[in-house]
């Protein structure tokens, strides 16, 4: 229930009562009061039928009431009204639904003697009524703080746009604006001075649109704009880069520089099929979430591919959630043995889909889906318990390993997974966190690399080891090698599949390891799939491998039996015949 607005009647020359839920007085003004002899205590929360005369409820309930529910208002209605005294007095009603809260009603009430100065008071009511109610509309359609239109007025605005399309050739531009690096100016200076910042940007848009373009704030740091009679994409990047420019350029604020940028998303209008407006606004946010992904500060246009790609990959979302609840998942496990001395290092998780209509699925075939999903966090914390969990069995066995689990750099940077770990850890008591290693992946996404080397560094005061997996895929990698603190290097299979054809691949190997030395860390090389590829690496000084030559991946039932045949071999401590021996017959 709405709250009435004191301003809009108290100051009416004629009595007013606002009611709601159709008959529910919630508000009466001075001038009822004193005309009729009621207090406002004794008129709020009263049936308005019992200020009423018997004809006139009877008058209300056929005539009245039906009038306004189907045209919004009625005037100038002859009633009558008892007085707090009893008094039966003849008066004239007028009234107007709230075009916001359609249970919410303005009534207003004179006496009903004819005279011009009675005809002016209502007239003046009336219209006094009006602009209030004007005034409410457009507070009500207002971003009170950037003064630009609101969400709700941007809906109804495109609403009543796309309602007008006849086909004729109407066209525009929709755009998804998102500020970036503005969460660090509402954090660093707090959040009078974001405010302020935010109305410097809307300033600058309007100032940079034209007056038939609409610019609305959408919510937080995120404005929608549109372009007006413009669906020619080549145009409509030209006006949007340029107001870019614009949005990147400094602001002076309380003698504070600020400076940020923008990303911003785009869709057209019209389209191949018929489009709602929540849609468009839909298309433009997805594709400015691309733009933010690409680098920011930048524009990235909708492709209607994408939203049956996004369609599609909601249907594999729901698909893997439902397999998750199923218990269709699994871990195999891949050892990791040190190549001259045969022992047996440890193994790494990796994860398994027993889909019961196309098979035992590897990872590439769900968990891009999983990207920057809550799907894909689930994930992860399910395998580092299932892992942990295995590793306890193992140990109870007899059988002592290190297992290393795969973590993505999204998941280290969300705000929850120290939390999450500690709680994991807490059901696994007096397990040796030195046997627990962390696969660091996809490192190139990692945005805060302050917070994620806090968060390893985290880990390893706890005793778990940290890898960082794919080393020398990525353009920062070098850069996250200074910057994070970890025990492990692995070189990615891409480098060590080649190396005994390419130059260049053999070069980076010899690089990688020199990296692993000078940074005081282990090294291990993914990709062994040959006997040439290990007596390689071990001439350049790298023991430890892994890879199908060694052992495919494997249930968790099969490891201790792979284990004890493995070890069961005989071999030397020279890389020679005897554990090249060993590394055919095992592959």
């Amino acid at each position: 229930m709405s709250t009435p607005d004191p301003f809009l009647v108290d100051d009416f020359p004629v009595g007013c009562l606002v009611s709601h839920s159709r008959r529910t007085i919630v508000f009466s003004n001075r001038f009822f009061e004193s005309r009729f002899g009621y207090s406002r205590q004794a008129l709020v929360g009263t049936d308005l039928f019992a200020l009423l005369s018997k004809a006139s409820q009877i008058m209300f309930d056929s005539y009245l009431m039906p009038l306004l529910i189907r045209e919004g208002c009625c005037e100038e209605v002859r009633v009558s009204l008892v007085a707090a005294s009893g008094q039966v007095m003849p008066v004239v009603v007028s009234a107007v639904r709230d075009p916001l809260d359609a249970e919410r009603i303005f009534w207003t009430f004179g006496s009903a003697v004819r005279s011009e100065q009675l005809f002016t008071e209502l007239t003046e009511a009336r219209k006094l009524l009006q602009q209030k109610m004007t005034q409410l509309n457009t507070l009500s359609d207002t971003d009170q703080l950037t003064g630009l239109p609101n969400r709700a007025a941007l809906s109804r605005h495109l609403g009543d746009k796309l309602a007008r399309d006849t086909g004729d050739g109407l066209a525009f531009t929709l755009a998804f604006l998102d500020l970036d690096g503005f969460k660090q100016v509402n954090d660093h200076y707090g959040h009078h001075m974001g405010d302020r910042l935010l109305g410097m940007v809307a300033r600058r848009m309007t100032n940079n649109l034209r007056s038939d373009d609409l610019v609305a704030r959408f919510g937080g740091d995120e404005f929608v704009i549109l372009l007006s009679g413009n669906a020619d994409p080549g145009r409509a990047e030209d006006s949007l880069n340029r107001l870019l420019r614009e949005i990147s350029e400094p602001y002076e604020v309380d003698a504070v520089t600020l400076q940020i940028s923008a990303s911003v998303g785009v869709t057209l209008y019209p389209q191949a099929e018929a489009v709602e407006p929540d849609q468009l606004i839909r298309q433009a946010d997805q594709a400015m979430y691309q733009a933010k992904l690409a680098g920011r500060n930048q524009l990235c246009m909708f492709c209607v591919d994408n939203e049956k790609y996004q369609k599609d990959r909601h249907s594999e979302l729901s698909a893997i959630r439902a397999a998750m609840a199923a218990g269709q998942f699994e871990l195999y496990y891949q050892p990791k043995v040190n190549m001259r001395t045969g022992a047996v290092q440890g193994v790494e998780a990796l994860l398994r889909w027993n889909h019961p209509e196309k098979g035992l699925l590897a990872p590439a075939a769900f968990l891009p889906v999983l990207n920057r999903t809550a799907a894909g966090l689930d994930m992860g914390r399910w395998v580092i318990e299932t892992a942990l969990g295995q590793l306890q069995g193992w140990l109870l066995q007899g059988l002592d390993l290190h297992v290393s689990v795969n973590i993505a750099g999204e998941h280290l940077q969300h705000p929850d997974f120290l939390n999450d770990l500690k709680q994991i850890l807490a059901g696994h008591p007096g397990l040796p966190m030195q046997r627990l290693e962390f696969e660091v992946l996809e490192t190139s996404t990692i945005e805060d690399i302050q917070h994620v080397s806090s968060v390893l560094t985290t880990c390893r005061m706890m005793g778990i080891r940290v890898s960082l997996d794919d080393f020398g895929t990525g353009y920062s990698t070098l850069g996250h090698l200074r910057d994070l603190a970890v025990d492990v290097l692995k070189i990615d299979r891409s480098f060590v599949k080649d190396m005994l054809i390419s130059a260049g691949d053999l070069a980076i190997l010899r690089g990688v390891i020199g990296f692993a030395q000078a940074f005081e860390c282990d090294v291990i090389a993914e990709g062994v799939e040959t006997l040439q590829h290990g007596q390689m690496l071990l001439e350049l000084g790298c023991e430890w491998g892994q890879g199908f030559f060694i052992a495919r991946p494997m249930p968790a039932a099969e490891l201790p039996g792979w284990v004890a045949c493995w070890i069961a071999q005989e071999y030397n401590d020279t890389f020679g015949a005897p554990v090249a021996d060993l590394i055919v017959t095992q592959g």
